[in-house]
């Protein structure tokens, strides 16, 4: 069961379009839904892949609450490769 938004409980960035439209660095994580995740001040923003196309490509969560759904990634938005994520058995890319 979804519960409301409180006042104690509004992200910071409470509308989905102002998340979309900010520069966010993206860390690629080994949850393998929720595979990007960032931090921005005291707030955990994760971005879930969705069973697309019968939904959005990706669905946007601040603090584990859904803030909407969305089809393309922003270009404000960066992702990288967080190496402490990656096995060390793994290879390394070529510089």
């Amino acid at each position: 069961m979804h519960q409301p938004l409180t006042a104690a409980r509004v992200p910071v960035h409470s509308s989905l379009d102002d998340c979309l439209n900010i520069g966010i660095r993206w860390t690629k994580t080994n949850d393998p839904t929720a595979l990007w995740c960032a931090r921005l001040g005291a707030e955990t923003w994760t971005v879930r892949v969705n069973d697309f196309p019968e939904e959005h490509l990706y669905t946007l969560f601040v603090n584990d609450e859904e803030l909407g759904s969305f089809d393309e990634w922003p270009r404000q938005w960066s992702r990288v490769k967080d190496e402490s994520n990656v096995s060390r058995t793994e290879p390394r890319p070529a510089p």
